[in-house]
């Protein structure tokens, strides 16, 4: 069947809630430094920081079954299997249950492994791991989210997982300001606040998706179906690689900075903050690819796919360049809501031109790594990861000669090698879908 080709104003219709909703991610850990940073204690606002870094790369290595689900979602509504559409929630939900069990159960080793990384001053350690300590109850209802989430935004059902994520954040915000501006719990008021919106994430998605859902007699059997998470490990197994390697960098990113001293440490994981939000936005974009382009992988439609990469690559066009209008226009109030401390401005401020440059050289990246979720392929994406994590490495012996500049041009670097990689992987992919014994087939 000839489907219409998807256009620009589609595409946008799709992608722009997509991006709020990406956005939103992140925002938990962004609210927390803001609301901290309003009470001027310095060593709070550097643990939040560095506790939110600590948060936000454990969840990428599991940020998979969020993407995946995403595309076995889309295909499987091209499909009309009802099974298969279940089953793409099921399976990821069973997931995040059981890899947020295991986290909860080795938090104490987690913990100091990561605060070892990340190279935390022993002033901060006792807020630190307070912080954590709450947070860590929330590490299954984090992951089953993702599933609840990118079987909703797969579905195309977007403004309903925009909803429940605006939902989340208001509630985080809310509990925020009473619990910190009002009652004067400081570090473990924020923490406890957003284990409740991540609690929230998983509760309305479920009451969303109520009537979606059915349970069969044979449904048992086929959740517990050992070639089926062979198949969905087979399709996820090169994106755990691709994290593991994004997890080494920012580690590394983190405690390189930190041996020039707690005040760029904290400038640092200030700005780490902004580029997740700038990573989350094209991220969202890049969601809205994997749909369009998970949809035309289902119906065998090369010109569908071509014209969803073309799209994606002007609407990345676009964002590059606003985003990096906003970012000049916006820098002094956009640092002033993470902190009040003037000298930790100052150091943010002497390495936020690298800010300015991340979107340019590191947004491609995640734009084609959406493209390649939607093909159920993840080679590419774990390739580019390593040749960009070599470049990282090399560059990173630059902090010798111009100290913390080193760190960010390294960081700066990895992101363009993953977008050059990436571009080149899609010029090179073939012009015909593949229509046999392929194991991205949906794993039901």
């Amino acid at each position: 069947m000839v489907t219409p080709p998807v256009t620009a104003s589609q595409y946008g219709l799709l992608a722009y809630p997509l991006i709020l909703s990406s956005i939103l991610t992140p925002l938990l850990g962004v609210t927390d430094t803001i609301v901290i940073g309003q009470t001027g204690d310095a060593v709070a606002i550097g643990a939040i920081a560095i506790a939110a870094v600590f948060f936000n790369t454990i969840y990428w290595l599991f940020g998979f079954l969020k993407v995946s689900t995403t595309g076995f979602s889309a295909q499987a509504s091209v499909h009309h299997d009802e099974t298969a559409l279940h089953f793409a929630l099921y399976r990821p939900v069973l997931l995040g249950l059981l890899i947020g069990l295991a986290l909860m159960l080795f938090r104490v080793p987690l913990t100091e492994g990561g605060l070892y990384l990340l190279a935390a001053p022993e002033t901060l350690l006792p807020d630190v791991t307070t912080y954590i300590h709450y947070r860590m109850y929330g590490a299954p209802f984090v992951l089953i989210g993702y599933a609840v989430l990118g079987w909703l935004i797969g579905q195309g059902q977007v403004k309903r997982a925009l909803l429940i994520q605006v939902f989340s954040n208001v509630i985080n915000i809310v509990l925020d300001i009473v619990f910190v501006l009002g009652l004067g719990y400081g570090v473990a008021g924020v923490a406890i606040a957003t284990l409740v919106a991540e609690i929230s994430i998983v509760a309305f998605g479920f009451l969303f998706m109520l009537r979606q859902l059915a349970w069969k007699p044979d449904y048992r059997g086929l959740l517990f179906h050992v070639q089926a998470y062979r198949q969905f490990f087979t399709v996820n197994a090169d994106l755990f690689v691709r994290t593991i390697f994004l997890l080494i960098v920012t580690g590394w990113f983190t405690r390189t900075g930190a041996i020039f001293g707690p005040d760029v440490l904290a400038a640092n994981a200030i700005l780490l903050q902004i580029q997740y939000l700038i990573a989350y936005w094209f991220g969202g974009l890049g969601s809205a690819s994997t749909i369009l382009v998970g949809r035309s992988r289902g119906r065998h439609d090369e010109a569908g796919y071509r014209q969803s990469v073309r799209l994606t690559r002007k609407f990345g066009l676009a964002s590059i360049l606003l985003m990096m209008i906003l970012l000049v226009i916006f820098q002094y109030p956009l640092l002033r809501s993470f902190s009040t401390d003037p000298d930790l401005l100052d150091f943010a401020r002497l390495y936020y031109g690298w800010i300015l440059i991340f979107p340019l050289t590191g947004g491609f990246a995640m734009l084609y790594e959406g493209v390649f979720s939607g093909l159920a392929q993840a080679k590419p994406v774990r390739n580019s990861m390593i040749q960009a994590f070599l470049v990282f490495a090399l560059l990173l012996l630059s902090v010798y000669w111009i100290g913390n500049h080193g760190v960010w041009l390294a960081f700066i670097g990895f992101g363009l090698m993953r977008s050059v990689s990436l571009h080149l992987a899609e010029r090179r992919r073939s012009s015909v879908f593949e229509t046999h014994n392929e194991k991205t087939d949906l794993p039901v």
